[in-house]
Formats: structure tokens, sequence, C-alpha cells
């Protein structure tokens, strides 16, 4: 079996990190679906944790560890917007 080389995995992790922040901003700002993105970053994230480990010989513990640290990221993404919105339609007491 092959190892991935080790530009992939700085690519790996570059690209999912943008599409972690575009994923979650697009969804909770302009859909206002606050816990799509985590779900669908959590399924999409661990694809590459069942497939990657058949044809390379990488274990999937780490995959699947840095599925979850991305999901958590979208649902703290998920959670400001939320609060900062919900801070702002709040009635001012004057």
């Amino acid at each position: 079996m092959e190892v991935i080389s080790m530009w992939e995995i700085p690519l790996y992790l570059i690209v999912v990190s943008i599409l972690t922040l575009v994923i979650s901003l697009v969804s909770t700002i302009k859909l206002q679906k606050y816990f799509i993105a985590p779900i669908i970053l959590f399924v999409v994230l661990n694809i590459p944790t069942v497939v990657i480990p058949m044809f390379y010989n990488v274990g999937w513990k780490a995959i699947l560890g840095w599925a979850i640290l991305y999901t958590l990221i979208s649902l703290l993404i998920s959670f400001i917007v939320w609060s900062i919105r919900k801070r702002k339609h709040l009635p001012k007491n004057v």
C-alpha cells in the first residue's frame, strides 16, 4: 500500500478549513439554517474517513478527529452568528 505524500495533508487541511468557513457562513447568514452546516460537514468530512484507509496505509482515527474538529468549528460559527442575530433583534429596554 502507498502512503499519502506530504503535500496532500496541508492541501486537505487548507481546503477543508476554507470549505468549513464558506459552508458555515452561507448556511447561517444567507439561509438562516444554523444546524445544517455542521451536519453537512460532518457527513462530507467522514467520507474520506472511510475511503482513504481503503486505498492508503493510514489510520482512520486522525481523519475522524479532523472531521469532528471542523464540525465543532462550524457549530461555533453558527452559534456566534445566531447570537449576534438574536442580540440585534431584541427590543431595547430604555
